[in-house]
Parts: structure tokens; sequence; C-alpha cells
């Protein structure tokens, strides 16, 4: 063999392991760009179900929130009803105890109502229906 022919010989070698070589990683590539599409799609995978459970989670508190919403403006509205009867019932106390403007004097309230307990028998029936209108 000539030196050219062993030449070419070798050269052809090297670039069929070039080839080879070029293959070879050329496969790794594929194959790290396949793990890597599915290490996305997994990904995209978990986090679409995390999304879906926090919606769940946001949709029920929501939910929640608008309950006590409701309940504390019923609450509120009772507070205002009760807080309107207290200032009547004081007005009418002291109206009833005071002079009649609705200044509350220190007087004890006798009606029997207040008192069921300790109620006295009438002495006459009239007096029982003016002691009981107010």
């Amino acid at each position: 063999m000539s030196s050219k022919g062993y030449n070419n010989l070798k050269v052809d070698e090297k670039k069929m392991k070039r080839m080879i070589s070029n293959r070879e990683s050329a496969r790794r590539s594929r194959m790290k760009k396949e793990q890597h599409m599915k290490d996305l799609n997994d990904q995209i995978f978990y986090f679409t179900r995390k999304r879906d459970e926090l919606l769940v989670k946001i949709e029920g508190t929501e939910k929640a929130n608008a309950a006590m919403e409701m309940e504390n403006m019923v609450l509120r509205s009772q507070k205002q009803e009760l807080e309107k009867r207290l200032e009547y019932a004081n007005y009418v106390c002291g109206w009833y105890e005071g002079d009649g403007d609705g200044h509350v004097s220190m007087g004890v309230v006798q009606e029997p109502w207040l008192r069921p307990w300790e109620q006295k028998q009438p002495s006459n029936s009239l007096s029982v229906v003016v002691g009981g209108m107010c």
C-alpha cells in the first residue's frame, strides 16, 4: 500500500469516527431534549393541579366570607334595633320616674309587672287599671 492510500484510509477512518461520535452526540442531545420536555410537561400537570386546588380553596373562602358578611350585617342590624329599644326603654323609664320630659330620676319604679313576685292585692279594680297603664 502506498502512503497515499494509507493516508486516505486513515482520513476515512477519522471521518467515520467523527461521524459516529456526532451521531452519538446528536442521540444524547435528542434524549436530553426529550427528557427536558417530559419534565416540563410534568411540571405543567403539577402546577395545573395545584392551581385547580387553590381555585377550589379560594371559592370556598369567598363563600365563607360572603356568609360571614351577611351574618355581620344581620348582627349589626339587630344591634341597632336593640340600641333603639334600649334608648326608648330608658326614655320611658325616665318619663315615668321623672318629671315627664324624659329626664330620669333616681326613684324606684313601682310597677307590678316589673316585680310580679311582690304583687299586692288591689283595693279596687280602678287603681289596677290606672296603675297598669304605663
